[in-house]
This record gives C-alpha cells, structure tokens and sequence, in this order.
C-alpha cells in the first residue's frame, strides 16, 4: 500500500462532518491544499481551493461558522463519478493535515462561490466543503451496515477473502447526501460492484464515487490494487492478476 494511499485509509477511519470551526485552516497547510487539489485535477474535475467570507455567509451558508477557506469540486465534462472519487481523496487529505470538511451540495452561495474561483461557463460547481480546524467533538454518522450493503449474513460475510471485507468495511465509512448510501455493495466473481446507484437528490454518481474510493482504499489495506471497470450502469473492482 502505497504513502498515499495508506493516509487516506487511516483518515478515513477517523473523519467526520464539520460545520462549526474554530480556525481557518494556517498559511502552510492552505498552500498544501492548493498542491494537492492540483494534482486532483484531472479527468474532467477541477479542485479549487479559496478563502471567501460571502460563501457561507446570509441564509444560504448560515450552518457553517468560523471559517471562510473552502475547495470547490467542479465538473469540466458531466463526470461527476470521478467528482466523487477526486473530491473524497482531497477530503481526506484534508483530514489528514488535522483539518475538517463538511461535503456539501447546498448551504453555501454559489454565485460567491462562483466569483471567488472565476468559474467558466463551461464548468459546473457540484459541491464545495468549507475547510478548518473543526470545533465540534467527533461524531460517527449514522450509516447502513454490512448486511443492508450487502445482503450478507454475518457468516458469509465472514467467509469472503479479507481484502473484500476490508473493502466494504471502508466503504460503510464515506459520506454520502443526507448519508442515504443510495447503493448496494455486491462482493462476486471474483471482484466488488457498487449497483443500483439511485439519483439521491442527484448526487446519486457524486455518492458512487465517493464510495469507490473507500472500496479502493480498503482493498489497498490488504495488499490487493486493481482496475474499475463498467457494467452497464454499475462499476465492479477487480483485482489485478498477478
């Protein structure tokens, strides 16, 4: 498992949603962002980083407060999949520089937002996360477990290799929109799908892509990369051959 890799596995196990902070994030680590959301910006999706009061300022920001530094996700192309998987990887490095986030596909002013990265006409805001020292105590959202994932009893769940267990552990673990989770996690033939991917208050392809990440991060716990590959309107992992 490789440098990077393994810091976003071990983030994940300890992020959460914040929304109250208690400091901007500091001069360094706001340069660091802006590297990593460079080397994020890619298939389609741009990574912006910014500091901008009016963005989660009057009623459509008033859940967020103690922060004015945000990242922007913008699409380039509709590929709001990859959104998902770029975006959750410049969460958690976020996380692992001891900052929070909080995923967000409203509460913040878009045409703030907008103006403070110089949108273009053609790319798209989808979602934006304000970043900061979080001043809130962690909490563990509420998620959907193992056999609602994956219509395993516990014993077969048990049987599957450890790289697929992992996989699915660190999937229950991303966020998704009002954390509905909307998709079935099917360990098969060899590999992992993520099926039926509803609409979701239509982040349902930003939320699959988040959820792939977590899958590849699991299954990079235990030793095993692969590729992703298309199945019809579903996406499977499958392992790399040796």
């Amino acid at each position: 498992m490789d440098g990077g890799m393994t810091k976003w596995y071990k983030a994940a196990q300890k992020r959460y949603s914040v929304r109250r902070y208690k400091q901007e994030p500091s001069l360094e680590d706001m340069l660091a962002l802006e590297s990593a959301a460079a080397s994020l910006s890619v298939r389609g999706v741009r990574i912006a980083v910014g500091v901008e009061q009016k963005v989660f300022s009057g009623i459509l920001g008033s859940r967020i407060k103690g922060t004015s530094a945000f990242a922007a996700f913008i699409s380039q192309n509709g590929d709001e999949t990859s959104l998902g998987y770029l975006g959750e990887a410049f969460v958690l490095e976020c996380t692992s520089l001891g900052l929070g986030t909080c995923w967000l596909g409203a509460n913040f002013n878009r045409g703030a937002l907008g103006s403070a990265i110089k949108l273009k006409k053609s790319e798209k805001a989808v979602c934006a996360t304000p970043i900061g020292i979080a001043d809130e105590p962690f909490v563990r959202r509420k998620r959907r477990g193992v056999a609602e994932l994956t219509w395993l009893e516990d014993e077969e769940f048990e049987q599957l290799p450890a790289w697929q267990r992992s996989a699915v552990q660190c999937a229950i673990l991303a966020p998704s929109a009002v954390n509905k989770q909307p998709y079935e996690l099917i360990p098969e033939n060899g590999g992992i799908s993520v099926v039926d991917c509803g609409n979701n208050f239509g982040f349902g392809n930003v939320d699959r892509g988040i959820a792939m990440l977590h899958i590849e991060l699991g299954t990079a716990a235990e030793g095993v990369h692969g590729t992703w590959r298309k199945r019809g309107e579903d996406m499977c992992f499958m392992p790399d051959v040796e």
